[in-house]
């Protein structure tokens, strides 16, 4: 009798669990301070630290790399600099000009770029979504995303994740 209703417990504490796991599989992560601050939600299994201008986030396997940075727009060409020898340390060679997008809204503009850059003459997948601010007060946000195409189909349900909480916290803005 004890044993049957020790595994009914058990069972239910389980079951708690797995119901309970899905809003705890995210941490949310503090990307610039405010009132109210930009935050992004990571999976909790992803390694998250802090950097010169805001957050790295890693996979646990390193296979993602995402950065989210703030900066002043005066601040952008040092900002590419610091990448592109960032980049060219790791071994990544920029090869031609990205391919660019942007996209209209009301108080931003998104603005991403595609860079053809290979590490260790493989295929990688560098992209830099930003956030321009239309208000010149406003600091911009630069998001970096490196990794190789099999990653980037690997965690795509989790970076689309990723990009929607963060782009629900600039539209509170």
């Amino acid at each position: 009798m004890l044993s049957k209703r020790f595994a009914q417990v058990a069972i239910g504490a389980a079951a708690l669990l797995m119901l309970a796991g899905g809003p705890a599989l995210a941490k949310k992560v503090k990307v610039v301070p405010g009132d109210p601050p930009i935050t992004v939600d990571i999976p909790a299994t992803w390694e998250v630290s802090d950097s010169k201008r805001g957050i790295e986030a890693k996979t646990a396997d390193e296979e993602v790399y995402i950065w989210f940075e703030s900066y002043k727009s005066t601040q952008y060409d040092k900002l590419i600099i610091e990448h592109e020898k960032y980049f060219e340390e790791q071994g990544v060679t920029i090869t031609a000009k990205p391919k660019q997008e942007e996209k209209e809204h009301p108080n931003f503009v998104i603005k991403k770029s595609d860079f053809p850059a290979p590490y260790e003459g493989k295929p990688t997948v560098l992209r830099y979504p930003s956030v321009v601010p239309r208000s010149e007060e406003k600091r911009n946000r630069l998001v970096t995303y490196w990794t190789s195409p099999d990653g980037d189909k690997e965690y795509a349900d989790e970076l689309t994740k990723i990009m929607k909480s963060l782009g629900a916290s600039i539209d509170e803005q």
